[in-house]
C-alpha cells in the first residue's frame, strides 16, 4: 500500500499515549475523533471499571460524549482486566493484519471521474509517481472515495472545499471513519485507467464504459491487503 508520508499516523500503538496528552497537544486527527468528549469523559477515561460499565449500556443510555466517540464502531466484549476499554474498542474496530474489503460505488459517477481523467490534458502525480497518466485515485481520509487525477484549471471546489469528480463509496461518505475496514492510516492509491485489467487487453476505462452501456449500476472495488501489499480486483454489476 502506498501511503502519503505527510499524512498523520493513527497507529494503534499511539492511541493510549494520545489519550494521556493535554487536548491542545494532540494531533488534529485525534482531536476530531475525541471532539465530543466533554462532561464526565475525563473521569471515565481515568476509571476503566466505569468505562466498561458505560460501554455495556444500550446506546440510548450512554452519555453523549461516549456515543460521539464510538460513532459507527461496534463494542466488543471487554474483559474485566482491561485497563483501557476505549483502546480495546478502537483496536477491535481497526483493520490490521490480512484484511479483505469490498467497497461499492455508483458506476455512473465512477465513469464520470474516469472520463474526466481520460480527457484531461494534464494529470496530477501521486506519491512516488514520475510518469503522468490518466488514473483514478482511491483515497481514504474523510470516508473513502475515488477521484480523477485530471488537472483542470476550471475545476472549482464545492461549498465543503471538495473538488469535483469525487465519488464516495456507499456508506463511507464525508464524516465517516473507514478504519474498521481499511485500517488506521490514511492513504492514496493510484489506479491506472489505461493498463489492461484482463487477458483480452480491456482497460479499466473500457470496462467501465462497457458495463455502463450494458446497464450495470455498481462498481465494486475489492481489496486484499496487509501492511506491505495490496491487491485490487474490479467488478461491475
Amino acid at each position: 500500500m502506498t501511503t502519503d508520508p505527510h499524512t498523520p499516523s493513527s497507529h494503534l500503538k499511539d492511541v493510549e499515549a494520545l489519550l494521556a496528552l493535554d487536548p491542545d497537544d494532540r494531533p488534529q486527527w485525534f482531536r476530531d475523533l475525541t471532539a465530543g468528549m466533554t462532561g464526565d469523559a475525563p473521569a471515565a477515561l481515568g476509571d476503566p471499571a466505569k468505562t466498561r460499565r458505560l460501554l455495556a449500556l444500550p446506546a440510548d443510555q450512554r452519555p453523549d460524549w461516549l456515543n460521539e466517540f464510538l460513532g459507527n464502531m461496534t463494542v466488543p466484549p471487554i474483559p474485566d482486566t482491561s485497563t483501557n476499554p476505549l483502546l480495546d474498542v478502537v483496536t477491535a474496530n481497526t483493520a490490521y493484519g490480512q484484511k479483505n474489503a469490498t467497497l461499492v460505488f455508483p458506476l455512473t459517477k465512477v465513469l464520470a471521474a474516469a472520463e474526466h481523467a481520460a480527457a484531461a490534458d494534464k494529470h496530477k502525480l501521486g506519491y512516488a509517481e514520475t510518469k503522468a497518466a490518466p488514473r483514478l485515485w482511491w483515497v481514504k481520509d474523510d470516508g473513502t472515495y475515488l477521484m480523477s487525477n485530471g488537472q483542470d484549471p476550471t475545476d472549482t471546489r464545492d461549498d465543503n472545499g471538495r473538488l469535483p469528480h469525487v465519488v464516495h463509496a456507499d456508506g463511507w461518505g464525508p464524516g465517516t471513519d473507514a478504519r474498521s475496514v481499511l485500517g488506521g492510516d490514511d492513504f492514496r492509491e493510484s489506479i491506472d485507467l489505461t493498463t489492461p485489467v484482463s487477458e483480452d487487453g480491456t482497460t479499466l476505462l473500457g470496462m467501465l464504459r462497457k458495463a455502463a452501456a450494458e446497464g450495470a449500476t455498481r462498481f465494486l472495488l475489492k481489496a486484499a491487503f496487509d501492511d506491505t501489499y495490496m491487491e485490487l480486483t474490479y467488478i461491475t454489476k
